[in-house]
C-alpha cells in the first residue's frame, strides 16, 4: 500500500509540474496549419470533456458511432440516434467532422452478408445492400458538416509473403479480389456532397513495405480514376517512429496528389505491434506507472512529430487524436490489467509534459 501511495503522489507530482504553465486551446496554436481533431463518443460530450472537446479542437470524428456496426441493426434498419448526438454538438459549437468509416471488416454487422436463412448473398446482392446503406448515411447527414470520409478501412495485409490486400475480409472474399476497393469508392462519390474528400485509412503506413503496398494500390486506382481524394494515416505510433519515416509517407503520398490526414493519432508508451501474439509480446514491457522516462520520451516524440507535421503543413489538411486523454484510450488493457498513457491529456484531464512539447513547437520559434 506505501509503494501505491508514493506512485501516485509520483503521477501526481507529474501532472503538477505542468500546470503551473498556461494552457492555450491545441487550435489556437495550430489552427493556422490544419484542422486539429479529437476522437469521440457521445459520453465524451458531457462535463469536462464537453469542454476540453471546444476548447482544444475544430474538428471530431465519432470514435464507433458512424461505423456501420454502429448504425445497421440486425433488422437492416438504420439507426442514427448516437451518431446524431456527436452531429449535433458540432452544429452547436461550429465545428466540423470526419465521418468513419463506410467499409471496414472490423465493423460489418455479423450476419451481413447473408440472407435470412443464413445463406452467403452474391457479390450483386451485397452491393445493393451496401449502396442502400452507404446512400442513406450520404443523405442523412447536414452536407455542411462532414467535410472527408473514410470510405475504406484497412484493406491492406500486414504479413510479409501475402497478397498486397486482406484476403481474410469478408469484403475480399465476397467481391473475389479487391473490386470492392473501387466499388466503394465510386458509390461514395454518387451520393457525397460537393467538396466532401473522400479517403483512404489504414494504419502503420510508415512501415516501408505497407507504405509501398499502399501507394501501389493508391495508384493502380487512380490511374483507373477511382475518385480517391486523400490518404488517411491512422498514426497509431510508438517511439520507435522517425522523423525520415513520416517524411517519406508524406511525400510518397503527396506525389500520387492525394491530401495526407493525420486520422487517429496516439502514442503508446510501450510498442505498436498489433499483430499474432501481441498481447504476450507487450507482457515483457508491461510497467504499471507513467514514469518520468515515460514522459520525457513521449514528449520528445510527439513534438519530433509535431515538427514534422507543421513543415509539411501544405500537404496536410486535417490531424485527429484517437480520444481525449488517457481514461478514454483504447489501448487501456491491449493488454489486460495494463493501462497506456498515449495522449497529450492524462486520466484525470490535465496536460502532460507531451502537451506542452506540442506547444513549444509552435510557440518557441
Amino acid at each position: 500500500m506505501k509503494r501505491l501511495l508514493i506512485l501516485a503522489f509520483f503521477a501526481v507530482a507529474l501532472t503538477a509540474c505542468t500546470n503551473k504553465d498556461e494552457v492555450p486551446g491545441l487550435k489556437t496554436f495550430i489552427k493556422d496549419d490544419f484542422r486539429i481533431g479529437v476522437a469521440v463518443s457521445p459520453n465524451t460530450l458531457e462535463g469536462v470533456q464537453a469542454e476540453m472537446v471546444k476548447k482544444h479542437f475544430n474538428s471530431m470524428t465519432a470514435e464507433n458511432a458512424m461505423k456501420p456496426a454502429g448504425i445497421i441493426r440486425p433488422d437492416g434498419s438504420f439507426d442514427f440516434t448516437q451518431a446524431d448526438r456527436i452531429v449535433a454538438f458540432a452544429q452547436e459549437n461550429g465545428m466540423k467532422m470526419r465521418g468513419h468509416t463506410l467499409v471496414w471488416h472490423g465493423s460489418t454487422p455479423r450476419g451481413y452478408m447473408n440472407d435470412a436463412d443464413g445463406n452467403p448473398l452474391t457479390k450483386e446482392q451485397v452491393m445493393e445492400k451496401h449502396e442502400k446503406y452507404i446512400k442513406a448515411v450520404f443523405e442523412h447527414y447536414p452536407k455542411d458538416v462532414i467535410y472527408a470520409w473514410d470510405v475504406v478501412n484497412e484493406a491492406l495485409a500486414d504479413t510479409p509473403g501475402e497478397s498486397i490486400y486482406r484476403t481474410r475480409s469478408p469484403w475480399y472474399s465476397v467481391f473475389e479480389g479487391p473490386e470492392f476497393i473501387e466499388w466503394a469508392f465510386r458509390t461514395a462519390k454518387k451520393y457525397a456532397p460537393e467538396g466532401c474528400e473522400l479517403i483512404y485509412n489504414d494504419y502503420n503506413l510508415v512501415d516501408p513495405a505497407k507504405l509501398e503496398r499502399a501507394c501501389t494500390m493508391l495508384k493502380e486506382m487512380l490511374d483507373k480514376g477511382v475518385p480517391i481524394d486523400g490518404v488517411g494515416m491512422q498514426a497509431h505510433w510508438d517511439n520507435t517512429v522517425t522523423e525520415e519515416q513520416i517524411q517519406t509517407a508524406i511525400d510518397r503520398f503527396s506525389a500520387l496528389g492525394l491530401d495526407v490526414q493525420i486520422t487517429e493519432l496516439d502514442l503508446t508508451c510501450f510498442d505498436n505491434y498489433h499483430g499474432p501474439g501481441a498481447q504476450e509480446r507487450q507482457k515483457i514491457k508491461q510497467s504499471v506507472q507513467y514514469t518520468a522516462e515515460m514522459a520525457d520520451a513521449q514528449a520528445e516524440e510527439y513534438a519530433m512529430i509535431f515538427r514534422t507535421l507543421h513543415k509539411n503543413r501544405d500537404k496536410i489538411s486535417s490531424v485527429t487524436f484517437w480520444c481525449l486523454s488517457d481514461r478514454s484510450s483504447w489501448l487501456n488493457n491491449f493488454v489486460r490489467g495494463r493501462l497506456d498513457y498515449p495522449l497529450l491529456f492524462d486520466a484525470q484531464y490535465q496536460p502532460k509534459k507531451c502537451y506542452f512539447a506540442v506547444k513549444d513547437v509552435y510557440t518557441k520559434k
